[in-house]
């Protein structure tokens, strides 16, 4: 796969683990809490609103990180990777 398409991919899916800890971080009340799927309880609806708002946190702080570690390997930082092609800059700037 194009090293571009990879880090553009990642990227999308990194900005929405980060708004989604946002989303989660700002939260006042367990979404969860009464719901059901197919009339189970859903797993998390027990959960203290303190604890859903640190996995938000959580997931905004994890998603730069993983960027990073994407754009890393995307740029062949840390050694070839079978599957993506690295991103080399050349002289007339994307090759």
């Amino acid at each position: 796969m194009n090293g571009w398409a990879f880090l553009g991919i990642m990227t999308l899916i990194c900005i929405g683990v980060f708004l989604n800890g946002l989303r989660f971080a700002r939260i006042t009340e367990n979404p969860w809490a009464g719901r059901r799927l197919f009339g189970l309880p859903i797993r998390g609806s027990e959960m203290p609103i303190e604890q859903v708002r640190r996995m938000g946190r959580l997931h905004m702080i994890v998603a730069p990180l993983f960027w990073l570690l994407t754009a890393a390997l995307c740029f062949g930082l840390l050694g070839p990777v079978q599957g993506i092609e690295t991103i080399t800059l050349g002289a007339g700037g994307r090759s």
